[in-house]
């Protein structure tokens, strides 16, 4: 429903799930639900003036999607870290993603994508774990994101508007399905970033190798409105199904 209704202009727990180490051992998966503790003691809150829980919040929203299944070329599952696609996705939901190749030919406005984080990206997750140079990253070059396209190759007009922090595609309003639903989140984290980094410039034409990504829950998403537009060529791949928690459970890509 949510897919349908960006593509139609419409305006519309804890983590994470735990699986029995024998059943890893015995089936060749294996989890790297470390990556919090491994990062989590290096943060140091880049907004000295704001809570503690803010700067967790940013850390978990600069977070990558934890790999729960390797060894699978084409198949694999992947936790949420955080809430930057809630509704749609929850921290802890358990998402079956296809790799498949070509993947930027067959995605859709609308769709849910998971892809690695663009140069602009990895710099603001740097900084924000206070690993400068020679500080050891906290992502690898594994490490996939998740957010819904906003914006295809070719749409014209791109405005992020400054007080609201909505965006506007060709004067139209691209709102995210049940986005509003978000507007009460009581950690800015997107004011706080823009007013770190800055706000991107205003985008006359998506050229062909590019889309534009947005998150769901838009006052906790760090996407395309603080790191510019996505190159095609980092897309990976797309959620089949959310396998977990079984009352989420869902089949299909349409979330």
């Amino acid at each position: 429903q949510g897919q349908q209704a960006l593509r139609n202009g419409v305006t519309p727990v804890e983590w994470p799930a735990q699986v029995d180490s024998k059943i890893l051992a015995d089936s060749g998966i294996y989890t790297r639900f470390d990556i919090l503790q491994t990062a989590l003691p290096r943060t140091i809150s880049a907004f000295a003036r704001d809570t503690v829980s803010l700067s967790l919040a940013v850390l978990l929203a600069l977070t990558p999607l934890p790999l729960a299944l390797v060894g699978r070329t084409w198949l694999s599952f992947y936790a949420i870290p955080s809430a930057s696609m809630a509704p749609t996705l929850a921290k802890g939901d358990l998402l079956l993603v296809e790799k498949l190749p070509n993947i930027s030919e067959r995605t859709r406005r609308g769709d849910i994508i998971l892809f690695n984080p663009p140069s602009a990206l990895r710099d603001i997750i740097m900084k924000q774990t206070n690993q400068g140079a020679g500080g050891k990253s906290v992502i690898d070059n594994n490490a996939l994101f998740v957010k819904r396209v906003a914006g295809m190759p070719g749409d014209t007009n791109i405005h992020l508007d400054r007080t609201m922090k909505e965006i506007t595609i060709d004067g139209k309003p691209v709102v995210g399905p049940n986005r509003r639903l978000c507007d009460d989140e009581p950690l800015d984290l997107l004011g706080k970033l823009l007013e770190k980094y800055g706000f991107q410039d205003d985008i006359a034409k998506l050229d062909d190798d590019e889309v534009y990504v947005l998150g769901d829950c838009q006052a906790v998403s760090v996407d395309s409105r603080v790191f510019g537009t996505l190159p095609k060529k980092n897309m990976v791949g797309k959620p089949l199904a959310r396998v977990w928690p079984l009352n989420r459970f869902h089949i299909g890509s349409d979330l």
